[in-house]
């Protein structure tokens, strides 16, 4: 095998070191890239989880105060919780019935 000459040397010490740079900068933008996508995302699930128990915690306070109103209004201390807890289950088991079909 011929020895290889000083030319084809330089070439490959450059190509080696064009392409190691290359590669570096291509592997920062891509971690740097992932990095802002993942925070993108993470940052989205939390608004939703925040969005998420506000909604809840409101609701509760809709539905006793419902409970309350009814309560007063049928003139009972414990008929309007028992209306409301019924109107939720049904509205509870039509929804997981539908979610079975």
């Amino acid at each position: 095998m011929p020895k290889e000459g000083l030319l084809e040397s330089i070439i490959e010490i450059f190509s080696t070191v064009t392409v190691g740079k290359v590669l570096g900068e291509l592997d920062k933008r891509l971690s740097s890239y992932l990095g802002d996508f993942i925070n993108r995302i993470m940052k989205r699930i939390m608004l939703m989880a925040a969005g998420v128990a506000i909604t809840l915690v409101g609701l509760v306070f809709l539905f006793a105060a419902s409970a309350l109103y009814l309560n007063e209004l049928l003139r009972s201390a414990w008929m309007g919780w028992g209306i409301l807890g019924l109107i939720i289950l049904a509205i509870g088991v039509g929804l997981l019935a539908s979610s079975r079909r």
